[in-house]
């Protein structure tokens, strides 16, 4: 080989080396914005029964729009990094990944924190979305197009490595999970996030089909997760029997002949008034959604790396 074309070798794979970086930058950045995107989204859709919306502050008096819009903003870089960190470590088991997205995700607590005024606003967020944002991560090089389903059963491998660290005093998650066997958002997470993979992305879906905007299409998702989903907030807000009522109200209503967009928004704003009064509120559902939007979005955005089921294509016609 001549002195040439050595130099010309190197220089070809000094160009791949960064059309590859900046190829890889560039998905980073687009899934941290869809993440954030889903975030602005559920908080904006209304009318949520007890959270916080463009409406009102549902039954939370610590916090209110603007201070999720500020919560979401914070945390793009915190997607950003662990979907790159991901990608990083694409060579390693996924049940061995989470002890290296942990300090990340503490980082990102602190930054939700320092943004909201030490409001806790989507600490369930940087849990789950971060998982969702490093399985995107990892399947960045992936040859063919990935079913959603894969998706959502690396996020359950990635999470099976989780071995929580002891805290200082004991969370309304453990104390639903000691009362009750009650595994919360650890418990969705580990089995691919089946409120989210079973109940609110055909859902959406169906809503998306039909034709609905945002608000009922949202409401109509949110509602199958409350149906399905047993939520530690509105739990620890209330009671089991409480929040058992609750998702058979919804199953009820889900099954209703004919059921519209207005019908729902209609039912949501009354359960709205009621939450509020009781001081229930379904985070839990709320941090679900933002999850189905996330997937939905995929979906929409990158049809040629992420693609639904053969029952969502059924649907779909």
């Amino acid at each position: 080989m001549t002195r040439r074309n050595r130099i010309e070798t190197v220089r070809s794979g000094r160009t791949r080396r960064a059309v590859c970086h900046t190829a890889r930058e560039d998905y980073c950045g687009q899934i941290a914005k869809l993440a954030v995107r889903a975030l602005l989204y559920e908080v904006c859709i209304a009318p949520k029964p007890g959270l916080v919306d463009r409406l009102n502050n549902g039954a939370h008096r610590d916090m209110n729009l603007f201070t999720f819009l500020d919560s979401a903003c914070a945390l793009s870089g915190y997607f950003r990094e662990i979907t790159a960190q991901a990608m990083r470590l694409r060579r390693i088991p996924p049940e061995r990944l989470l002890p290296h997205l942990r300090a990340p995700g503490k980082k990102a607590e602190r930054e939700m924190f320092r943004a909201t005024g030490g409001v806790n606003t989507h600490k369930g967020i940087v849990y789950s979305m971060g998982i969702f944002c490093a399985a995107c991560g990892l399947l960045y090089d992936q040859p063919r197009r990935v079913p959603m389903e894969r998706l959502f059963s690396l996020c359950a491998e990635i999470a099976c490595g989780d071995h929580p660290q002891k805290e200082k005093m004991e969370t309304n998650g453990e104390r639903l999970y000691r009362q009750y066997r009650i595994e919360g958002v650890r418990g969705e997470a580990a089995n691919g996030f089946p409120s989210a993979r079973l109940h609110g992305l055909p859902a959406l879906r169906r809503a998306n089909a039909f034709g609905w905007d945002i608000d009922a299409a949202g409401i109509y998702t949110l509602f199958h997760i409350m149906a399905h989903l047993e939520d530690t907030n509105l739990i620890s807000r209330s009671d089991l029997k409480t929040q058992r009522q609750v998702r058979e109200q919804l199953v009820a209503l889900l099954q209703t002949p004919g059921l519209s967009p207005a019908m729902l928004l209609s039912e949501a704003a009354r359960m709205d008034q009621e939450f509020i009064r009781k001081n229930i509120s379904p985070g839990g559902a709320a941090d679900m959604l933002s999850m189905t939007l996330m997937a939905w979005w995929l979906e929409q955005e990158f049809p040629e790396r992420f693609g639904g089921s053969a029952l969502a294509l059924s649907e779909r016609k």
